[in-house]
């Protein structure tokens, strides 16, 4: 697709990550309780090892589901903007340049690539990489705005080729 409009999208918490997390929390948790309850009771004197493999357990799960919330919390918050008429300096030059908008790059840091990872239709879940090549994840969604999502995904698909 050669011919992909400019379009500025926003990004920002996803909700879906956040269900997702939720998910496997829970689905961690169900894991542990299965297991305390699949295991034989040991005897009543002291902490035998199954109780501290029990407490080891519930620790790092609770340490995930920390590490997690505040994940999702820092979550990037931000507009994508493509320009089909900007490039990057470097060889062999492409046509078009996303951008990367926030509080912290209000003028907009330039984008060597953006990779998409995982296409659900009506939310991806990119790979931004700067020129300096650090990257970082994030979740668009269709609900941010969806009469633009079609040029959204149409800059998109463009970038990719």
């Amino acid at each position: 697709m050669r011919n992909a409009p400019s379009v500025v999208y926003p990004v920002g918490r996803c909700l879906f990550h956040g269900l997702l997390l939720v998910l496997l929390g829970i689905l961690g948790l169900l894991v542990l309780v299965a297991w305390w309850y699949g295991v034989e009771a040991p005897p009543a004197s002291g902490m035998s090892g199954r109780q501290w493999t029990a407490l080891t357990g519930l620790g790092l799960w609770v340490g995930w589901v920390g590490l997690a919330w505040r994940s999702w919390q820092r979550s990037p918050v931000g507009h994508l903007h493509w320009d089909a008429q900007a490039s990057l300096d470097e060889e062999p030059p492409c046509k078009g340049l996303w951008r990367w908008r926030s509080d912290a790059y209000r003028e907009g840091a330039p984008l060597r690539r953006l990779e998409l990872a995982l296409d659900l239709q009506d939310r991806v879940l990119l790979r931004l990489r700067n020129p300096d090549a650090a990257g970082s994840w994030v979740w668009v969604e269709r609900a941010s705005d969806p009469p633009r999502w079609g040029d959204f995904r149409r800059a998109l698909m463009a970038a990719q080729s």
